[in-house]
C-alpha cells in the first residue's frame, strides 16, 4: 500500500508537471501565433488603383511584395469609355493611391477625383511632365497630306468655304448691282465671320481633346511613367525607397532594350506606313518615323464617314499597304470592310490599354506584348 500510495503521489507529481509544460508550451504557441499575426498586421503593404493596364504592371514591377494594384478597367474593355462603379469609387477612396494616365484618355477620371478628393489618397497622373503631341482631326484617317494627296487639300478647302472662288464670282458678274452687290458682300463677309467664328468655337472645342494620351506605347516615354510611380510610392512608404529604385532601374532597363529593338525594326523596315484598326499609334511616328492609317480616330468610337472611309480604301490601295492590323479590344466590323476592299491579309497589334482572357492565361506584361507588337509590324511593313 505504501508503495502504491508512493506510486500514486509521484503519478500525479508527473501529471501536474507534464500539464504545466504543455499548458506553458500552449501558452508559447499562443504568443508565437500573435506575434505572427502583429508581424502580419504590421507588415504594410500600399492599396493601389490603377486605369490602364502598363500602369498596373509598372506599379506591380517596382512596388513588388509591397503593393495591391488593382486594374479598375475590366480584362477586354476599353479606358476610352469605361465608367466605373459605385462600390469602385468606395475602393479607391479607401485606398493609398490612384494612378490613371490622364491628357484625355480616362473620361470618367474627372468625377472620381471630384469624388475622392476629400478623402486621404494620392491622386496621381502618372503623364506629368511628358509632352503630349497633338492629334490631327483632319487627317486622322491617314496621313494623305503628307504623302501629297492634293486631292484631299482641295476637299479641305471645299469645307472651309472657297474664298477665292466667291472672289473670282464676283469679278466675272461685273459688280452690276452696285450698292445692292454691295451690301451682298457685306451680308457675306458678316456671314463669313460668323462662320469663322463658329469653326473657332468647334476648334477650340477640339483642341480640348486633340492631345494624344497613348503615351506608354513609346518605351521612352513610359520609363517617365514608371518614374512617376516610383515617386509615389516613395512617397507613401519612405523607408522602402531602396527597394523601390532598384526595382524601377530594371523597368528602366528593360523599356530601353524594348526601345533599340523597336528602332532596329523601324529601320530595317521597307515602308514606313501601316493599317491599324484606330489611330493609337502617333507616337511611333514621332520616336521611330513609321506612320499610322487609323481606320477609326483616336477613340475607337470615331468611326469615319463613307467619304474617309473610301480615301482610307484608296490610300491602302495606292501605297500597297498588304495588311489591315487589329486590336484586342477594338470592334473589327469597320476594319474588316477595309480588308475586304483592300484584299489585304489581318495581324494583330497589342495596344495595351486593357489585357484580354488570353493574354492573363499566357501571362503576358508589357514588355512581352510590345514584342509582339514589333514583330506584328516588322511582317506588316515588309
Amino acid at each position: 500500500m505504501k508503495i502504491k500510495s508512493s506510486l500514486f503521489a509521484l503519478i500525479l507529481v508527473l501529471s501536474t508537471f507534464l500539464a504545466a509544460c504543455g499548458g506553458q508550451d500552449q501558452a508559447e504557441e499562443s504568443g508565437e501565433a500573435e506575434e505572427n499575426e502583429e508581424i502580419e498586421v504590421t507588415e504594410e503593404t500600399l492599396q493601389i488603383y490603377t486605369t490602364i493596364f502598363p500602369l498596373e504592371d509598372f506599379a506591380r514591377k517596382i512596388g513588388g511584395e509591397y503593393v495591391d494594384v488593382q486594374n479598375m478597367v475590366p480584362v477586354g474593355a476599353d479606358a476610352h469609355t469605361f465608367e466605373p462603379t459605385a462600390r469602385q469609387m468606395i475602393e479607391v477612396a479607401e485606398g493609398d493611391a490612384f494612378i490613371y494616365n490622364g491628357a484625355g484618355l480616362e473620361g470618367f477620371v474627372d468625377a472620381l477625383i471630384n469624388t475622392v478628393g476629400e478623402e486621404n489618397v494620392s491622386i496621381v497622373q502618372a503623364s506629368e511632365g511628358i509632352d503630349l503631341i497633338d492629334y490631327d482631326h483632319d487627317h486622322s484617317h491617314g496621313e494623305h497630306e503628307e504623302h501629297g494627296h492634293e486631292e484631299d487639300h482641295d476637299h479641305e478647302h471645299e469645307e472651309h468655304g472657297h474664298e477665292e472662288d466667291h472672289d473670282h464670282e464676283h469679278e466675272e458678274h461685273g459688280h452690276e448691282e452696285g450698292h445692292d452687290h454691295e451690301h451682298e458682300e457685306q451680308g457675306h463677309e458678316e456671314d463669313h465671320d460668323h462662320e469663322h467664328e463658329e469653326q473657332g468655337h468647334e476648334e477650340d472645342h477640339a483642341h480640348d481633346h486633340d492631345e494624344d494620351p497613348h503615351v506608354w506605347l513609346d518605351p521612352v516615354l513610359s520609363i517617365t511613367l514608371a518614374e512617376n510611380i516610383k515617386t509615389t510610392l516613395i512617397e507613401l512608404m519612405p523607408e522602402q525607397e531602396e527597394y523601390f529604385t532598384a526595382n524601377f532601374n530594371e523597368v528602366k532597363e528593360e523599356l530601353e532594350a524594348v526601345d533599340a529593338e523597336f528602332t532596329q525594326m523601324a529601320e530595317e523596315a521597307n515602308k514606313d506606313t501601316f493599317l491599324v484598326s484606330h489611330a493609337g499609334y502617333g507616337y511611333w511616328e514621332e520616336r521611330y518615323g513609321l506612320h499610322q492609317v487609323g481606320i477609326t480616330g483616336l477613340s475607337p468610337t470615331n468611326e469615319p464617314s463613307q467619304r474617309q472611309l473610301q480615301e482610307i480604301i484608296n490610300f491602302a490601295n495606292e501605297y500597297e499597304l498588304n495588311y489591315v492590323l487589329y486590336e484586342q479590344n477594338i470592334s473589327t466590323k469597320v476594319a474588316e470592310v477595309v480588308q475586304d476592299e483592300v484584299g489585304a491579309e489581318s495581324l494583330y497589334l497589342h495596344n495595351l490599354e486593357a489585357l484580354v482572357a488570353e493574354d492573363v492565361e499566357n501571362e503576358e506584361d508589357y514588355f512581352s506584348l510590345m514584342r509582339k507588337n514589333i514583330e506584328s509590324l516588322r511582317t506588316a511593313l515588309e
